[in-house]
């Protein structure tokens, strides 16, 4: 079988990172149209409003430097937190496609 999901998915979730500072987390959907969150960054990682995002390939369902989406807002959370909270746009309007890229796999299927 086949599963599906657009990156804003709640249920989406991929290993990725900032391309200029190999600032490492994971991109997950937050069910809105339009909004991920990289979730898992450390506090102290040079992420920038702009960054590019792209697939790690660490998790071996994605290839590596699959375009994501740009950053468009850090937060470093308070002193208690161990991570940043980082707002990434979507590379894609998912409103609009008229054609998508189905990446298979071989060697086993995603659980």
């Amino acid at each position: 079988f086949s599963r599906v999901l657009l990156l804003t998915d709640y249920n989406s979730a991929a290993d990725a990172f900032v391309q200029r500072s190999r600032a490492r987390g994971v991109l997950k959907g937050t069910g809105e149209v339009g909004l991920c969150r990289l979730e898992y960054v450390e506090k102290g990682a040079d992420v920038q409003v702009g960054d590019v995002v792209v697939t790690s390939g660490l998790d071996q369902i994605y290839p590596k430097g699959l375009l994501l989406g740009r950053v468009t807002a850090v937060e470093p959370g308070t002193a208690e937190d161990l991570f940043q909270e980082v707002t990434v746009r979507p590379a894609a309007d998912f409103r609009h496609l008229e054609e998508v890229l189905i990446v298979l796999r071989t060697g086993g299927g995603v659980d």
